[in-house]
C-alpha cells in the first residue's frame, strides 16, 4: 500500500503558479472562491497543492464543497 502525500505550498508559490495577485488571491479566499489556507504550525500557514490542482482545472467552477 501506498501512501500519496499532499505537499503545502507558501503563498508566493501560489502567486507563482497561479498568476494571482496578493490582493486577488486574499480576495477569493474571503469569497470561497479558492481554497483556504490551511494552519501549519503558530505563525506558519500553506496551502495543499492537490486543492491549488483541483482549482486550476476550472477555477470559475470551484468551490469549497468540490474540495472535499
Amino acid at each position: 500500500m501506498s501512501v500519496q502525500l499532499d505537499r503545502y505550498l507558501k503563498e508566493a508559490e501560489v502567486l507563482a503558479v497561479t498568476s494571482l495577485s496578493h490582493a486577488t488571491l486574499w480576495r477569493e479566499v474571503k469569497a470561497k472562491r479558492f481554497p483556504a489556507q490551511v494552519r501549519i504550525s503558530p505563525g506558519r500557514v500553506g496551502w495543499r497543492a492537490s486543492e491549488i490542482i483541483q482549482w486550476q482545472l476550472n477555477p470559475p467552477a470551484w468551490t469549497l464543497q468540490n474540495a472535499a
